[in-house]
C-alpha cells in the first residue's frame, strides 16, 4: 500500500508513504467495487485552508465532530495519536516510506469511520502525531482521510461554494478516465507532449514529479532549489517550468511544478502528483462507477 501526502507547500502533510506491513496483510481495494445507493445527494460544508486543503467534520467510533483533512493521495488513512488513545486502539509497530527515507510508525484498526454517508468498518490505518499539521493550519486535525474511506462513493469537491458532495457524479464537458484496480486515482497527463502518470491529489498545492521516474526531463526549465517539510523534517525540491500542460482534451498552458529526489525502489507505479488547485480548478468530481474524474475551471 502506498499512501501519499504531498508536502509541496509549507503546510506539513506527509510526503509519499508506504507500509510494507499493511501491504502484506491487506490487499488494496478496488475503488468503487461496492457503492451504496443514495436516493439523493448529500452535501457537507468544508473549510479551506491555504486555498487548497479541505477539512470536513466526521466521526470515528463514539467520537463525533472530529476534523478530517481530505486527501485523495493518502492510503491508508491516518489518525492522530490522541484519537487512537481515546478509542483505546491496539497498536503495532510499522513503517512508512517518505519520498526520501523510511520512518517508524504505528498501525491500528478503526472500529468504524464516517464522513457524511461514507462509512468504513474495521479499517487499517496509520497512527501518527499530526500536531505539525495543526500548527501550520491553526486548526485541530484528528485524521487524514483518503480513498480507503471515500473511494466507494462518488463525490465532488466544490471549492467555490465550499461543499463536499456525495452522490451521482455531475457530468461536465471536461472529463478523463482514470485507471481501475488501484487504491489511487491515476490519470495520464501530457507535459510538453510527454505522457506522465500522475496521482490526483487534493492535498497537493502544486504538481510534483519524482526524480527517479523522470529520467530525462529535457522539456523542463530548471529553477531554484527550496525546502519543503514532511513529518520527518525538511527535504529539498527543485522548481521547474513546464511550457504546456494537457489533461484529457483541455489545455492548461504553462505550469510551475517541482522535482523531488525519491526512493526509486519502493514499487511506486506513478510518476508524481497532480495538484487539483495547482490547475486552478473550481470543482473536481470523482466518479468511481465510470472511473472518471470531471472538473470545472
Amino acid at each position: 500500500m502506498r499512501p501519499f501526502w504531498p508536502l509541496i507547500a509549507p503546510a506539513a502533510i506527509l510526503s509519499l508513504l508506504c507500509s510494507a506491513s499493511l501491504a502484506q496483510s491487506d490487499p488494496a481495494p478496488v475503488l468503487g467495487e461496492t457503492q451504496p445507493t443514495f436516493n439523493h445527494a448529500v452535501e457537507l460544508p468544508i473549510r479551506l485552508y491555504r486555498d487548497y486543503l479541505v477539512v470536513v467534520e466526521g466521526k470515528i467510533g463514539n467520537l463525533e465532530k472530529l476534523s478530517f483533512l481530505i486527501d485523495t493521495g493518502a492510503y491508508p488513512s491516518v489518525v492522530d495519536q490522541r484519537i487512537a488513545t481515546a478509542l483505546g486502539l491496539k497498536r503495532t509497530a510499522g513503517k512508512m516510506d517518505l519520498a526520501n527515507k523510511t520512518v517508524q510508525t504505528e498501525l491500528a484498526t478503526l472500529p468504524f469511520i464516517e464522513v457524511g454517508p461514507a462509512r468504513a468498518e474495521g479499517l487499517p490505518i496509520f497512527v501518527q502525531d499530526l500536531s505539525s499539521i495543526e500548527k501550520r493550519l491553526g486548526r485541530r486535525i484528528d485524521a487524514v482521510v483518503g480513498l480507503d474511506v471515500l473511494g466507494k462513493n462518488s463525490f465532488s469537491i466544490d471549492y467555490k461554494t465550499k461543499q463536499l458532495r456525495f452522490g451521482p457524479a455531475k457530468r461536465t464537458k471536461s472529463t478523463v478516465s482514470f485507471e481501475a484496480g488501484t487504491p489511487f486515482v491515476i490519470v495520464e497527463v501530457r507535459l510538453h507532449n510527454q505522457p506522465v502518470r500522475l496521482l490526483v491529489d487534493t492535498a497537493a498545492s502544486a504538481l510534483m514529479l519524482f526524480q527517479s521516474r523522470v529520467k530525462d526531463p529535457l522539456f523542463l526549465s530548471a529553477g531554484r532549489t527550496s525546502k519543503a517539510t514532511n513529518l520527518d523534517g525538511d527535504f529539498q525540491r527543485r522548481s521547474v517550468q513546464i511550457p504546456d500542460t494537457r489533461l484529457g482534451k483541455q489545455e492548461f498552458g504553462p505550469l510551475t511544478g517541482f522535482v523531488v529526489a525519491d526512493h526509486g525502489d519502493n514499487g511506486r507505479d506513478f510518476d508524481g502528483l497532480l495538484s487539483v488547485r495547482g490547475l486552478r480548478l473550481e470543482e473536481i468530481g470523482f466518479d468511481f462507477e465510470n472511473h472518471e474524474i470531471s472538473w470545472k475551471k
